[in-house]
């Protein structure tokens, strides 16, 4: 068995029916000759030894007092998690994006491993869709990249020889016994945790303000004016969350997105920024208009080390947090003001040397027990007091390096890869960003209730790459 880490296990006590909190991807995949069902299913069964969050399940312990663990699941099927399902007629866009939307907003099953794939038929132009669903603590984005490409084939007839380096065993359960005397250890270890937690918290933020980064800790760099916590603006999209999810999909041409960031002197992740900020503008103009004060994004970064084992599936991620300017209509200006934004957010985060995010985690974990933790969420979102109080941040704004060669789905070509993030506490919408194969996807996850038209914004992402991309050429041909 394997104890859960901390910032896993956070993910874990803070979801409620109303937050899900796991990632997903929706694969395009060709056109097949015949039914794909069988060939996936043989597929994921010859290889599952090499993807260790698949055969794993939670075991917690009584009252859930102690940490929770990963065992070895002695009762593993594939027949609980794979599915198959078909759209009703038409079978388009809105229509898959309906039934990813429902698988969306169901909790996983806590006593199976925390996945499952629906191959979707019925799609009006008699391609399949392969929608694949893992619990956040189990695997995050980066690794379900990896897993993806340890499923997936290089060739249409893609009989790669998979020899496992180890058979998998499965576990035993531990005995109530067991679960006392590990209880008792971790409920020990709490306090000495804690204040190590505290320990390290405090040394990062002073030695980010040593490094000159202004004031210490989570405020966001914005020349003039440092946004601190709970200065995000009020918008349609922030409070209390619903059990439903909307889902949009969008794609551009990556090299339209590489040459507007050769063309302007930014980064990919700054394109991204600006054409959802963008996006966003052209939704917010039609729900009420702009807030007063930029709103502030959320945005993952990978803090993995080249090091790290297959087996270790887990979480690895901090955050930095990007200021989205809206006021200004010129996309190229907004653009610009992203990439000077976000390059002095990295810097402060480099600055750190430390993971607040994570110490943090570790920090909460160690003063609480998982129920009492579940329970105060579960609290917090019956209450509605997101409605009451001021977000921490507007949205997730996540871009994800995806494969970049062709892969096959049991002899399917991968057409589309759309990535998928939760929506958080008092945050009803994710915008994940993913390159695969020449083309950018986009997946958009809101609150149903709070962004019931959420299309547009998928659809003004586009919009906004194709402005950028017009400009870049005029910038490009004046030299």
């Amino acid at each position: 068995m394997q104890r859960v880490s901390s910032l896993d296990a956070g993910m874990l006590y803070a979801e409620t029916p109303e937050m899900p909190m796991h990632t997903m991807g929706v694969l395009i995949l060709e056109r097949p000759a015949r039914s794909l069902f069988a060939g996936l299913r043989r597929d994921i069964g010859k290889r599952i030894h090499l993807v260790a969050p698949f055969r794993r399940r939670l075991v917690e312990g009584p009252l859930r007092l102690g940490d929770p663990h990963w065992l070895e699941d002695p009762d593993f099927s594939l027949d609980n998690h794979l599915h198959r399902a078909a759209l009703p007629a038409p079978g388009g866009r809105r229509e898959l994006a309906e039934f990813v939307g429902e698988v969306a907003g169901r909790l996983l099953d806590r006593s199976l491993p925390l996945w499952e794939m629906h191959l979707v038929e019925g799609l009006s132009d008699g391609n399949v869709a392969l929608v694949v669903k893992v619990h956040h603590a189990a695997m995050d984005g980066g690794r379900l990249v990896a897993m993806m490409n340890t499923l997936l084939d290089l060739a249409p007839r893609g009989h790669r020889r998979v020899v496992p380096e180890r058979e998998w065993t499965p576990d035993q359960p531990p005995s109530l016994a067991w679960f006392a005397l590990d209880t008792s250890r971790a409920l020990a270890a709490k306090p000495f945790s804690a204040w190590r937690a505290l320990a390290d918290i405090g040394a990062t933020l002073l030695r980010s303000r040593d490094a000159g980064s202004g004031e210490p800790g989570l405020q966001l760099d914005a020349g003039a004016h440092s946004a601190g916590l709970f200065e995000a603006p009020p918008t349609p999209f922030n409070g209390a969350l619903s059990r439903q999810r909307s889902v949009a999909m969008a794609d551009v041409a990556f090299a339209d997105v590489k040459a507007i960031r050769n063309a302007f002197g930014t980064t990919v992740n700054d394109v991204v920024l600006a054409a959802c900020g963008g996006a966003l503008r052209d939704w917010l103009l039609g729900h009420g208009g702009l807030p007063e004060r930029a709103l502030i994004a959320s945005v993952p970064v990978t803090v993995r080390s080249a090091a790290a084992g297959a087996d270790d599936a887990g979480n690895r991620v901090s955050m930095i947090f990007a200021e989205l300017a809206l006021q200004d209509a010129d996309p190229v200006q907004r653009l610009l003001a992203i990439h000077a934004q976000t390059a002095r957010a990295k810097e402060r985060h480099g600055h750190g040397k430390g993971d607040v995010f994570r110490q943090a985690t570790d920090l909460l974990t160690s003063i609480t027990v998982p129920w009492l933790l579940t329970q105060v969420i579960e609290l917090y979102s019956r209450s509605h007091l997101g409605e009451q109080l001021p977000p921490l941040w507007n949205l997730v704004i996540s871009n994800l390096p995806g494969p970049q060669k062709p892969l096959y789905c049991a002899g399917a070509r991968v057409l589309r890869l759309y990535p998928f993030g939760p929506v958080q506490l008092n945050s009803g919408l994710n915008l994940t960003v993913m390159s695969s194969a020449g083309r950018l996807c986009l997946g958009a996850m809101g609150c149903k209730r709070m962004v019931p038209d959420i299309e547009s914004i998928a659809d003004g992402f586009r919009c906004e790459i194709r402005a950028l991309k017009k400009r870049a050429l005029l910038r490009t041909r004046a030299g």
